[in-house]
């Protein structure tokens, strides 16, 4: 008891300090800016990045729309049949870029696979899936789910500051590829009259062993 009361008193104080340094300045004792961000799963998560003034949102796993109902935290994809439409994804994002206010939320592109499946991409049994067919590589070839993702997240730029990222990128080859299937979904949000900002950010995950060889070729 004595043990753990010692350990709860020391947690305490700890959030006493980190109290105090809500709406200062990220700044290092030499100078430096550093943008501290939380990352999401859900439009439900925001409340506690502006409850501990979040500089913006690092990364919204988007897989979890697919994964997870709108606002909800429970799994619903064995309720469901094929994944969400457009304007469903739209709302998501809307959500989260007007209520952070102007500041950055880095979106991830969907990332099925691996320990995270879902029934109607009908993925077949891999031996490492974790380095298989998944995020990217699933969304290069299955363009319809990645070019309505597309279209939501530029569609919802127009209410906030978002940035796109794009996980387990193995080769430039890849980059140049979404690259084009972004002009492709501008043109097609310019002809249909839609409002998006034209200075969206483009990232990826330096998350794979190929992408760290290779990291100067992709910048």
């Amino acid at each position: 008891r004595e043990r753990l009361l010692k350990k709860q008193a020391k947690e305490k104080a700890l959030k006493e300090l980190l109290d105090q340094l809500k709406g200062k300045p990220n700044v290092t004792k030499d100078g430096r800016n550093m943008m501290v961000y939380c990352n999401i799963g859900s439009p439900a998560d925001i409340d506690a990045v502006l409850q501990n003034d979040g500089g913006g949102i690092g990364l919204f796993r988007s897989e979890f729309l697919y994964l997870q109902g709108l606002f909800r935290t429970e799994f619903l994809f064995m309720d469901r049949n094929s994944a969400p439409g457009e304007n469903e994804q739209f709302e998501a994002y809307k959500t989260v870029a007007e209520r952070m206010g102007g500041r950055r939320v880095i979106i991830r592109t969907l990332d099925i696979g691996a320990d995270k499946q879902a029934d109607y991409f009908h993925l077949d049994k891999e031996e490492n899936p974790a380095m298989g067919l998944r995020a990217i590589r699933i969304c290069l070839t299955r363009l319809e789910v990645f070019r309505t993702q597309l279209r939501a997240l530029y569609r919802a730029s127009a209410y906030g500051k978002i940035a796109i990222m794009f996980p387990m990128i193995i080769a430039l080859e890849e980059v140049l590829e979404i690259k084009e299937i972004v002009a492709q979904v501008r043109k097609e949000l310019d002809f249909e009259g839609i409002p998006y900002k034209k200075d969206i950010q483009l990232g990826i995950m330096i998350e794979t062993p190929a992408a760290a060889m290779i990291s100067d070729d992709l910048a």
